[in-house]
């Protein structure tokens, strides 16, 4: 019984943020790429409700009818550069699981890693993927054989967010129950000390394209924190954005990031170079959690929670679809599927 309520909790703790909450994505989680024409993206989408990964084509905006059944309360969504793997976190059952996103099939085993993991993110060489445990420490599994390589790496108290550097050296991993980051060396699965303190509890995480940035949405202070990640300090001004922030995504040109409000249903967008928030935010679904960016640039996809569908928004005009795409019960992640360059 304790253990269920525990469990029970985690998830409650990932949708209404100052509970203690965990993604993001990964995040919550941004797939890049390129745009070769013959190439169609996809979209894919924890329903942490129905126990399913929704896929949207990302062209036409239609999901595939049929969701993909992975296990209970899927949170975190990963996808390897190569866009050929999907991993899935489920926080119940202390496990991952993982997609062949060709013929959108799960494989039957799914992998162990630590207690209640809610974020994952793939090296950018794809052979690895880091997965934060909320009540443990970072798992990492290797791609190929789909096993976890002990020994797991601790991080601060509560890691729930998980990013690297473009050149693959670093993985930033954002601690919610005391406030900071760690970095870790990813060739040695060393943290490097001290971790750097940031807002109030540190959810989403994401670092630019050309590496010399990290931010950092902090569902606790309402703002976003940015670090150099040359010499891993802190800006000494946060950014405000809207009601618990959660997730957080960054254009391929490295110059606008989006970051979902999950108390005030709106994203806000913010100057990377200036540091400042556009003064309007965007209105999109209940309940925003994670939000992916397309390989292109073009367009912002944004799973909400408490209204089981996605918005996309227009990264040039700053507009939302009109339409929201229908999806499972609870999204609460998205990720993008890469095209190859």
């Amino acid at each position: 019984m304790m253990i269920r309520r525990r469990c029970r909790w985690a998830l409650g703790v990932v949708v209404l943020g100052l509970s203690g909450a965990l993604v993001g994505v990964v995040p919550g989680a941004v797939s890049a790429g390129g745009a070769p024409t013959r190439c169609r993206a996809t979209a894919l989408v924890t329903n942490s409700g129905s126990g399913t990964v929704s896929t949207i084509d990302v062209q036409d905006r239609t999901t595939n009818p049929t969701d993909i059944t992975v296990g209970p309360t899927p949170v975190a969504v990963a996808i390897t550069p190569d866009g050929k793997t999907a991993v899935v976190t489920h926080p119940i059952s202390a496990s991952v699981s993982t997609i062949d996103v060709k013929t959108r099939t799960t494989n039957p085993k799914q992998i162990t890693v630590g207690t209640q993991p809610v974020a994952a993110a793939a090296t950018p060489d794809g052979k690895t993927v880091f997965v934060a445990s909320f009540l443990d420490s970072v798992s990492t599994i290797d791609v190929k054989t789909r096993r976890r390589t002990p020994p797991d790496i601790t991080a601060g108290t509560n890691p729930n967010g998980v990013a690297f550097t473009p050149d693959g050296k670093t993985a930033f991993v954002t601690n919610n129950g005391s406030d900071t980051v760690s970095t870790i060396d990813v060739r040695t699965g060393t943290k490097r000390l001290p971790d750097i303190p940031v807002g109030s509890r540190p959810f989403g995480i994401a670092v630019t394209p050309d590496g010399r940035t990290a931010l950092i949405a902090n569902i606790g202070s309402g703002t976003v924190s940015a670090i150099d990640v040359k010499t891993r300090t802190k800006h000494p001004t946060d950014i405000t954005v809207g009601s618990l922030p959660y997730g957080v995504a960054i254009t391929p040109d490295g110059k606008t990031a989006f970051v979902t409000n999950y108390g005030s249903g709106t994203v806000s967008t913010i100057d990377v170079k200036t540091n400042t928030k556009n003064p309007t935010d965007i209105a999109v679904g209940t309940n925003p959690n994670g939000v992916a960016i397309t390989g292109d640039g073009k367009t912002a996809f944004v799973a909400n929670y408490g209204s089981d569908t996605v918005s996309t928004i227009d990264v040039k005009t700053m507009t939302k679809n009109p339409t929201d795409i229908t999806v499972g019960a609870q999204p609460i992640r998205v990720a993008v599927t890469p095209c190859p360059r």
